[in-house]
Formats: structure tokens, sequence, C-alpha cells
């Protein structure tokens, strides 16, 4: 799977978290039988700390090249993706970090939009938006990509994360989701989405039992 078709699951540690669901990420490593493994977990960390660092001097220099060629769309749209892949690794290695590089994703992203409405690079930004805190930006890109290609799964699927998170509104993400369940082309992705489905749905039922309304949470406004 690249990168792109990988972004289909931008939100999913948000969502995994936030609902109850269980998951994990690790990194493997193969090593010959006979090589001690003392602390594999350190091993893990110090690589997936040295991997960021090498991830911020990539930036570093695509950022003087971009300065002395502002107009180059791919190179403004391989900073994007490289400033959300940052974001994406500094949730494990460097959280401070984490709001940073998805506004620097967003700025990327913007440049390329001017000239190239894709909508693979409306949800990247969306979803950068979403991560960077700018949900109000995050949902008119969704919707944006949505209108351009209204059966386009990585729209529908990473809308469905915005809305459960940023606005906890299940009934949305639950339709966003159902949306873009026949879409799915492997049955990971079917299985993924059918439960998050399946736990959205008890987050509404839970909802309409305590006080008869689908989100309490935003029934007053908030």
């Amino acid at each position: 799977m690249n990168k792109k078709s990988q972004r289909i699951f931008a939100g999913i540690l948000a969502v995994l978290v936030s609902i109850a669901m269980v998951g994990s990420a690790f990194i493997g490593y193969f090593l010959d039988s006979d090589t001690p493994l003392p602390n594999t977990g350190a091993y893990s960390a110090a690589n997936a700390k040295a991997e960021y660092q090498a991830q911020k001097l990539r930036i570093d220099a695509m950022v003087e090249q971009a300065k002395k060629d502002p107009e180059n769309v791919p190179l403004q749209t391989a900073l994007g993706n490289e400033y959300y892949n940052a974001g994406m690794s500094a949730q494990t290695v460097a959280p401070t970090e984490i709001q940073e590089n998805f506004k620097k994703a967003v700025e990327a992203y913007q440049k390329v939009l001017k000239t190239n409405k894709d909508p693979n690079i409306i949800v990247d930004m969306a979803t950068s938006a979403f991560y960077s805190g700018d949900y109000d930006l995050a949902e008119k890109s969704y919707n944006e990509a949505l209108v351009i290609k209204p059966d386009f799964i990585n729209a529908l699927f990473n809308y469905g994360i915005f809305l459960s998170q940023a606005k906890r509104d299940w009934a949305g993400a639950i339709n966003q989701w159902q949306k873009a369940l026949p879409l799915t082309q492997n049955s990971s992705e079917k299985e993924t989405i059918e439960e998050l489905i399946r736990q959205a749905q008890s987050q509404l039922n839970a909802n309409q039992t305590t006080d008869g309304v689908s989100n309490p949470i935003l029934k007053n406004g908030e």
C-alpha cells in the first residue's frame, strides 16, 4: 500500500483511542536468529526518533529548494506530504511538534491547490487541518472534495473520523462510513469501517438512552 492509499486511515489512531477500540502500532525488525535482542522497545523507540530526525532534515532541504522554486507544484506537494508524515511520526516521538507539522502541511497543500484542485490533495489538507486544530477549514475541505468526487473513499472515511472526533457527531460519522463501506477494496478496510460503525452506533445509542438526543455534547451549542 502506498502513502496515498494509507491516508484513508489517517485518523484511525485518534478514533480508536477515543471510542475504546483496541489498536497498536509497531516497527518490525528482521534479525539473524542468533542476534541477541535485549531491549527491543528501546531499539524501536531509538529508530523511530532517528527516522523522525531524518524526516526533519529532508523537510529542511525541501524548504530551501522551494524558496528557489516557489512555483514548483510537485515540490510543494512533496513538501506537504513530508510535513504530513512528520506530523504522524511526531505522535510517538515528538508530541509537542504535531500541530506545527500539520500546520506546515496545510500551508504547502494550499499552495498546490491554487492551481491543482486534486481531491486527493484536498483531503490531505483537510486531515492536516483537522490535526492542526483548524476544524472549520477541515470540514469545508472534506465537503469540497466530496462535491468534486462523491464516491471518494478517502474523503468519506476521513470525514467520518473528523465528525466523530471533532464534533462527536456519531450519526454523521456513521452516514459517511456507510457510504464508504461498498467502496472498500479489501477485507481489512471493510472490517475496519464495519467496526467503526458498530462503535459509533454504540455511542449513539448510549447518548440517546441518556437524554433522548443524538448528540448531548452539542445540544447547548458547545
